[in-house]
């Protein structure tokens, strides 16, 4: 059933600001180059709505730390402390000058003793700015536990009437007082969470699916992980660190709602900074099937971090601007069940592409 009908005559850029000018933000930056002049072919999804990936334009970024801040975006996606593998070259600046934003609880403590951090810009007006830069849609790529400052730019982005994609665990589009204020003034919001292209969640949660499928029984279970670079520091500060585990074992819990709490273990354990943007993943089932027999399932997978995280972005991106060319407003439940951990209603990674491939088709409208 055709909900809407895409018009993709007149292809309309969708323009971003970015918030937090990470590892994953220096990847999806470089992507947009990379894909300008290489093949774009063996994307799954070379266009989505009549956009391409040329079609994603950055308008303005916000950091706080301050190797970032007033530096050209083709700059500060390399400076300290990113780690992202540099695989593109800027010939020229991309023009975007980094700003300033509210540090608020953006940093953690430990973070903090690693980077030297701006002092918060006085008598900021976020909205005033994010008007002047004609954005389509906000992209919070934050630390986890940056609740308010999570908080101070989804509320910019309602008065700037701009959608909202939350990509850190901070709960926005999971949670029913964020989803009114979107709802309320006609914007979507997408979230939570950024589950990576090749992400441990993602992994994890597909190989329980299919056990659960052929009628294995697990019986417990854990992924956690070891990583280098500033996101997995920040995650040792037991606080934040917490916030990101819950998340991810909820997630899991959402695909055998079964499992007890204590059979069930995932997030990242340690930070090694010699991995860099690696990440290094241990996965862990056990079980039994036909006449209880068990069985074990131990295995490691080596991922890079940042690309990861823009192999979903660019995706989520572009169907948030069909969303907003439409006038779809409040969470929006495919995209977000397609390219988040914690999304509002949860349904099966395979249902979940085929969620998100008939919302970009224009065969569903949420």
């Amino acid at each position: 059933m055709l909900f809407y009908e895409l018009d993709v005559s007149n292809v309309v850029k969708a323009r971003v600001i970015l918030v937090g000018v990470g590892n994953a933000t220096s990847a999806f930056v470089q992507a947009l180059k990379y894909y300008s002049e290489h093949d774009t072919s063996v994307l799954k999804y070379e266009t989505i709505g009549g956009m391409r990936l040329e079609d994603i334009e950055i308008v303005a970024a916000y950091d706080v730390v301050k190797s970032k801040v007033n530096k050209d975006l083709s700059e500060a996606i390399f400076a300290e402390p990113n780690v992202a593998p540099k695989f593109v070259e800027f010939s020229s600046p991309l023009g975007i000058i980094v700003k300033g934003g509210p540090v608020l609880d953006g940093i953690s403590p430990m973070l903090g003793e690693t980077v030297e951090v701006i002092s918060p810009p006085s008598n900021q007006d976020l909205v005033k700015e994010f008007k002047e830069s004609k954005a389509d849609m906000v992209v919070a790529l934050l630390p986890s536990g940056a609740k308010e400052a999570t908080y101070a730019y989804a509320d910019a982005a309602i008065a700037a009437e701009m959608a909202f994609i939350e990509a850190s665990p901070t709960r926005i589009c999971s949670d029913d007082q964020w989803v009114r204020k979107f709802k309320k003034a006609n914007l979507p919001v997408i979230g939570d969470d950024l589950q990576s292209q090749l992400g441990g969640t993602r992994i994890h949660k597909g190989l329980l699916e299919m056990l659960d499928a052929f009628g294995a029984k697990v019986k417990n279970t854990y992924q956690l992980d070891v990583s280098g670079g500033s996101e997995g520091m920040n995650t040792l500060y037991t606080d934040r660190r917490f916030e990101k585990r819950q998340i991810k074992t909820e997630s899991i819990k959402r695909v055998l709602p079964y499992l007890k709490d204590d059979d069930i273990a995932s997030g990242t354990t340690d930070y090694l900074d010699f991995l860099g943007n690696a990440r290094t993943g241990y996965f862990w089932i056990y079980g039994n099937y036909m006449c209880d027999t068990p069985f074990k399932i131990d295995i490691t997978i080596k991922t890079t971090d940042g690309p990861n995280a823009a192999g979903t972005l660019v995706n989520v991106i572009r169907a948030t601007k069909i969303a907003l060319n439409l006038g779809i407003d409040g969470p929006l439940l495919s995209v977000s069940a397609y390219g988040f951990k914690y999304p509002p209603v949860h349904v099966g990674e395979q249902d979940a592409v085929k969620r998100f491939e008939e919302f970009i088709a224009g065969d569903r409208a949420d």
